[in-house]
């Protein structure tokens, strides 16, 4: 099949994805590939739970944090940590953005309240080739990943941002203009 690879991509729910999980999700795509499908992380669905509520179950110290973590899907899978530091990084997903796996390098980076950062458990996964027939249905929009949009934080509208972002986008392929303001809503 040979297909591109999404990784470090975001795939932007469909307004018709009504999937309670996936209803106006924004996922990042950490891996993608013919033989072993795809997985990711919804960027923009909190838990409740914070950070100090991971302190002393999953960490060895006591800490308080107010960071929310987020539900990254409904595979059961490690806590990860989304950041912008090379040297603590297991992978690099797209350009200055980075996954802690490690145990270790996402406590360091829990615990010493590092920012920007995005703490996520568990995991969306795709079977080969599933991915693929769901962007061809338009069940996902593909957007290149915006640091500045995933770490924007809880008072953010993720979802909107990126879909008016792709609009604006469409505009100016379409018109050709010399200047679109960020939201074309404004002109």
């Amino acid at each position: 099949m040979n297909t591109t690879s999404l990784k470090g991509r975001l795939l932007i729910a469909s307004p018709q994805l009504d999937a309670p999980l996936f209803a106006r999700a924004v996922v990042l795509v950490l891996e993608h590939g013919d033989e072993e499908g795809a997985k990711g992380v919804i960027l923009n669905l909190p838990t409740g739970a914070t950070m100090t509520d991971l302190a002393g179950k999953l960490f060895d110290e006591d800490f308080a944090w107010d960071k929310p973590l987020h539900l990254g899907g409904p595979v059961a899978g490690p806590l990860l940590v989304l950041h912008t530091r090379p040297k603590l990084a297991d992978l690099e997903i797209a350009s200055g953005l980075y996954v802690a796996l490690d145990a270790a390098k996402s406590q360091h980076l829990i615990t010493q309240e590092i920012e920007p950062s995005l703490v996520v458990a568990n995991f969306s996964g795709w079977a080969p080739g599933q991915l693929e027939r769901e962007i061809a249905d338009d069940v996902w929009v593909v957007a290149p990943a915006d640091t500045r949009l995933i770490f924007a934080g809880e008072g953010q509208d993720l979802w909107w941002a990126t879909m008016r972002g792709i609009r604006s986008q469409v505009l100016r392929s379409l018109v050709h203009p010399r200047h679109v303001p960020p939201d074309p809503s404004m002109n």
